[in-house]
């Protein structure tokens, strides 16, 4: 699976101004984190509300809070109901298991290594959900309140995948370079393209850190869904089923008490497994206990007293609500207290998640989940999955496969085709000794692409010479871009910003996405000179032979820089006009990936293009293009505004010819010249 966007280079602002803000907010609100610079150092406990909000903003048919709650509200009364009449006594009859898969997604890190964590941290942190949920005696997640409950929820990793093999569970990504993920890009591609079934587990991903415009988020959950409200069914709830399940940060996954081996940020109070439990619970149903509000707001439990905000620490006799009766429970798992403090569900939370289990969609399926039973075991299994394929700019790599032995038996050779864009196969035959749960890295022979997109497959035919007996986990299959290369030696960065000029950074990558220039001081950009409204802006860059670079632009208000509010765009040129990168029309971000390669052969076929040449530039009325080499002259032209709109378009009939262009409204254009299977894209001004 590979990450086609690059999140590590720059954080979407995907919460930034969501809901309620002013233009003068939006001025005001930069983010903490851009261009893989961190700006603030602050660590927020929970995204869930945030993530809540993103969800509303996305699908209009997701139920609001007031509607949910009065949808859960008779059916929680119900629960209760029952609870006092004595019919929901303790039993096991009551206890629930709901199957847990792991997703560890990581760079190519060692197994046990930063992000990458042991499956030993993995199985504290299922250790320590099954203490808390069960309230279990003489461990941290057992109390003596006597609102305290257990809830009845246990927790296994999933014995059989989706498909009714037997698995461990945990399952790894590698994702090459990626450092740290932004939630767009979590809920856009990653979840996705890696959830298992959500009505028959729950899904965790455990990432190398999360960043928002707020800072860096230890995890967010997918609030349960209201089911049978009218009008709230739709196409939006789907998209939400491709993305239900917790996410947590690496560091605040799993228990230091009981695998202190494991990676942690032990100054943040969060290393002893209570940022999932925190998270499960909202997955469950469960608000914060001061409601996201003051005191005037609850969390739809009477016996959590009022809080006024979160908790931090462990500050025993903690009161922010003196008006209202009882100290804060800073020892609920639903505040944002050191996990050494935590160790409380109360019965009224106890209610709301049966509830949810009892009525929610995803939810009331995980109780008849097979997930826990284990899964066939078959003989011979071999499993591939794509390691990486090539750098952004190279046209020429080896692709990388993971070969794994699923089955009994030890593999001994495995036959494997692969294509690009669905064109002539290749084979490749490995041979090696495999035993079971044991991988292989397999390196392909040198493929050679064009620029562009391209689709890669690869399957394994047979292993140990015969038919592989799970054909499921046989093809694995992704896209990479080859960026184009140009031949210059400056880029041109042209930036007409909207009416909030503030809202506007980029900046230009190098390889590794860390920025090298940017409008703003990178390193200081609450100090920084940002935009004005509404001007014009150019700059020209240096650039390397032989390198890659990618320019990104961001918009804080996630509203692009054209059209609602001004008609702004941007350009990226080489020296002699052609164009590298354009647009306007966007929402938080675009990024163009681009090579420089000074040396290009002379077979390229737009080499003949480069010489050619535009003028007067700006121009009023008429436009004149001249081609240097007469003897093979392009084809035809077509004239774009800025919006990407075709205004005009014609033949080229001589070496020097002039183009009407008086009607045109002014602004800046392109003009596209193609010849044969090549073309070239110059910029010029109407005034």
């Amino acid at each position: 699976m590979k990450r086609i966007t690059f999140s590590a280079a720059f954080l979407v602002a995907a919460l930034t101004l969501s809901v309620s803000v002013t233009a003068q907010e939006k001025a005001a609100a930069k983010k903490a984190h851009v261009f893989g610079k961190t700006v603030s150092g602050e660590l927020q406990k929970c995204g869930a509300t945030e993530y809540e909000a993103l969800l509303q903003k996305k699908n209009d048919k997701r139920a609001t809070t007031q509607e949910f709650e009065q949808w859960l509200a008779p059916k929680v009364e119900a629960v209760r109901a029952q609870r006092l009449a004595g019919f929901m006594q303790k039993s096991t009859n009551n206890v629930v298991t709901i199957p847990v898969v792991v997703h560890v997604v990581h760079n190519g890190d060692a197994l046990g290594t930063n992000e990458n964590i042991a499956d030993a941290q993995v199985l504290s942190q299922i250790t320590v959900l099954n203490q808390d949920f069960r309230r279990m005696l003489n461990t941290p997640g057992y109390n003596t309140n006597p609102v305290g409950g257990d809830m009845e929820i246990e927790f296994c990793l999933a014995q059989q995948d989706p498909n009714g093999i037997a698995t461990t569970g945990i399952i790894r990504h590698n994702l090459g370079s990626a450092d740290g993920w932004d939630m767009e890009s979590l809920e856009t591609v990653l979840k996705p393209q890696t959830q298992w079934d959500p009505e028959k587990y729950l899904n965790i991903w455990v990432v190398d850190h999360i960043y928002e415009f707020f800072g860096e988020v230890l995890g967010y959950a997918q609030f349960p869904t209201a089911s049978g409200l009218d009008g709230l069914d739709g196409p939006g709830l789907a998209i939400e089923a491709e993305t239900d399940g917790v996410v947590i940060g690496h560091q605040y996954f799993g228990s230091s008490a009981i695998y202190p081996a494991g990676t942690y940020n032990p100054e943040s109070g969060k290393d002893e497994g209570r940022t999932a439990t925190h998270e499960v619970g909202h997955f469950f149903g469960l608000r914060h206990i001061w409601g996201d509000g003051d005191c005037t707001v609850d969390d739809f439990c009477t016996d959590t007293p009022v809080s006024s905000n979160a908790n931090a620490g462990c500050n025993q006799g903690t009161d922010t609500c003196p008006a209202s009766p009882g100290m804060d429970m800073i020892e609920n798992y639903m505040d944002y207290t050191d996990d050494t403090c935590q160790n409380i569900f109360t019965q009224d939370q106890k209610d709301r998640m049966v509830a949810v289990l009892a009525n929610s969609p995803r939810r009331v399926s995980l109780i008849t989940s097979p997930g826990c039973t284990l899964g066939i075991v078959p003989e011979l299994d071999g499993a591939l999955q794509i390691q990486s394929l090539n750098s952004t700019c190279s046209s020429s790599f080896e692709p990388q496969l993971i070969l794994k032995n699923n089955g009994s038996t030890a593999l001994t050779s495995a036959v494997i085709n692969y294509n690009i864009d669905g064109g002539e196969e290749g084979t490749y035959t490995w041979e090696g000794n495999l035993a079971t749960n044991a991988q292989a890295t397999i390196t392909l022979p040198t493929v050679t692409v064009e620029a562009g997109t391209h689709d890669f497959t690869a399957t394994i035919a047979n292993v140990n010479g015969i038919a592989d007996e799970v054909a499921e986990n046989n093809t694995a299959e992704d896209n990479f871009l080859v960026a184009q290369s140009f031949d210059t030696t400056q880029i041109i960065v042209t930036v007409m910003t909207d009416d909030y000029g503030d809202e506007t950074i980029w900046a230009l990558l190098d390889s590794n996405e860390e920025p090298l220039v940017s409008n703003i001081d990178l390193d200081d950009p609450f100090g920084s000179e940002y935009y004005g409204d509404n001007q014009l802006y150019t700059q020209t860059i240096e650039v390397e032979n032989n390198q890659c670079y990618i320019f990104a632009i961001l918009d804080l208000a996630e509203d692009g820089i054209c059209c609602e509010y001004g008609e702004g765009y941007y350009t990226v040129t080489t020296a002699d006009g052609q164009v590298i990168a354009e647009g306007g029309q966007f929402t938080d971000m675009e990024m163009t990936p681009f090579g420089v390669n000074t040396t290009m052969g002379t077979n390229n076929p737009a080499k003949g293009l480069n010489a050619i040449k535009l003028y007067p530039n700006p121009a009023n009325s008429i436009l004149n293009i001249s081609i240097p080499d007469s003897s093979s002259l392009p084809e035809a032209y077509a004239i774009y505004n800025n919006l990407g709109q075709l205004v005009g378009k014609g033949k080229v009939t001589s070496s020097t010819m002039g183009i009407d262009i008086s009607g045109y409204a002014n602004g800046m254009y392109f003009i596209k010249i193609n010849k044969a299977d090549a073309t070239q894209t110059l910029q010029f001004v109407k005034q």
